[in-house]
Order: structure tokens, then sequence, then C-alpha cells
């Protein structure tokens, strides 16, 4: 494909991905334009090239441009630091289609559609991270890319956060209780919704409250709550380490124990037995 087309539907991403946009046409021609040789090149330029032919939407267009930017610039970073393709049959053709054009066009599709668009960055390590690493196979990858999609960028922030919320904040002024042993306790509607999002990614193995069985979301109880090895799959193969620490503040606040909730059925306020 021309290396001048690529460019100038990369340009079309700049709003959304910034200055990676620029970094990735300065990519195209150059010396590090190798990212467009090989199996890997087959992938991403057959993969724009489908994109092209859609004739999307502005805003569409937008959106897989700027996917395309963060795979491009994050691939040549790596292979920058030496870390090498990998060399199994994740970009064999030999049935017409590799999977990594496979999963290098699911991506950008998933990514067209992305109305919260904080998260096509986090979509799109879904690829980067897979085109280096052999552990990572085309159905877990596609997989984790299915489930990346149904997410809203505040369940990212969830997962984010309960995998450093022991780095990051005072784990001690989480609620420590379950919160239905606070009936008189007026909670507001973010921390219901908030609840809701933790009661859903328990139920798809995500997160879980150290092995506690959780039946209802008034069964939640924030402090406990650890990855499984899902969770970790999810947060390491989409950097969610990169989430911006003001965005997982307000999760924090919500889930801290206030004092307005008064005293529990059993005596507690947030564990400590009152006289």
């Amino acid at each position: 494909m021309d290396k001048d087309k690529i460019k100038k539907y990369l340009e079309t991403g700049a709003d959304i991905a910034g200055g990676v946009a620029g970094g990735a046409i300065g990519l195209i021609g150059g010396p590090a334009g190798a990212i467009l040789g090989g199996g890997l090149g087959v992938a991403l330029t057959s993969g724009i090239k489908e994109i092209i032919s859609r004739k999307l939407a502005e805003r569409e267009n937008a959106r897989t441009a700027a996917s395309a930017a963060f795979m491009f610039t994050g691939i040549q970073n790596n292979l920058d630091l030496g870390v090498q393709i990998r060399q199994d049959s994740f970009f064999d053709n030999t049935n017409g289609r590799s999977s990594a054009e496979e999963l290098f066009e699911g991506v950008l599709l998933k990514c067209k559609d992305q109305y919260q668009e904080k998260k096509i960055k986090y979509i799109s390590k879904i690829f980067e991270k897979a085109t280096f690493d052999t552990g990572i196979s085309s159905e877990t990858a596609n997989q984790i890319l299915s489930m990346a999609e149904s997410f809203t960028y505040r369940k990212y922030c969830v997962i984010s956060f309960f995998a450093q919320k022991d780095v990051l904040y005072n784990t001690n002024e989480l609620m420590k209780e379950v919160y239905s042993w606070y009936p008189n306790a007026q909670f507001s509607f973010e921390l219901e919704i908030l609840k809701q999002d933790i009661f859903d990614l328990v139920n798809l193995g995500i997160i879980d409250q150290n092995n506690l069985m959780m039946v209802t979301r008034n069964e939640v109880i924030p402090e406990n709550f650890k990855l499984t090895q899902i969770g970790h799959a999810l947060y390491d193969l989409m950097d969610l380490n990169e989430i911006p620490q003001e965005d997982l503040n307000p999760i924090f606040e919500e889930l801290k124990y206030k004092e307005e909730f008064g005293v529990s059925e059993h005596g507690t306020r947030n564990g400590v037995k009152q006289n």
C-alpha cells in the first residue's frame, strides 16, 4: 500500500492520539519504517487498507487512525528497546489471513465505535503486546479484545484501582464491612453504580474479595478486593497502570467509609466496635 496513503490516514487520528499520531507518521518511510516489512507489515497495511475501503464516518475514521497510531508507535518503541517480534505462527498467512491480520483489523474495528475515546489507547495495547509475546495466543488476545470493547472506561479504572490501591492509597480508609450492615445509611447514586461495576467484574472473574462469597452488590467489601489471574492478564496486556491517577481518585473517594454512614447493625463503625 502507498506509504503516502498511510500517512494521510494516520493524520486523521491526531485529534485523539495527539503527538503519538505525528510520531507514527514520522515512522513511515524513514529507517524506522521497517515495521512495514515482513509479516507484521502485511498485517498492518492490509488492516489499514480494509478500514480505508469502508469509507467510515469522519469520527469513526479518526478513532481507527488513532488506534493505528498507538499501535505503530508502541511497536516501534519495543523494537527500539531491542524486543524481538514473536517468531511463531502468529504472522503466517498460509490459510489466507494470519492471526495478526485478524487481530489488527479487529482492534481497529472495535476502536471505531468507542465513543469513550479514552479507551482507544488501552484497546490498542492488545495488538502491540501480542506482536511480541508468544505467551499470548490469538484466541486469548481476541477474548480480551471482546471484553475490553464491552467495558466502560470506568471499569478499566476499577481494574486499575484494585491493582494499585495498596500502593497509591491509604486502604485503611476503605470500607471494611458489608454495605448491607448499614441499613439506615444513605448511599450516593454514584456509589450504587460503582458497586454494580464491581459486582459485574466479580461475576466475570476479573476481581474477587479474597475468595469470600458475594451474592449481591450490597455485599461488596472494598478493602478486600484484588485482581484474579484474568484480571492481572487484562491489567498487564492493556497497560492499565497508565491510567492517570486523577481518574482513579473518584473511585477511592466513593469506596471510603464515611462518618455519615453511622453505626452498623453489629454496633461497629467500619470494623471498629462501638461502646
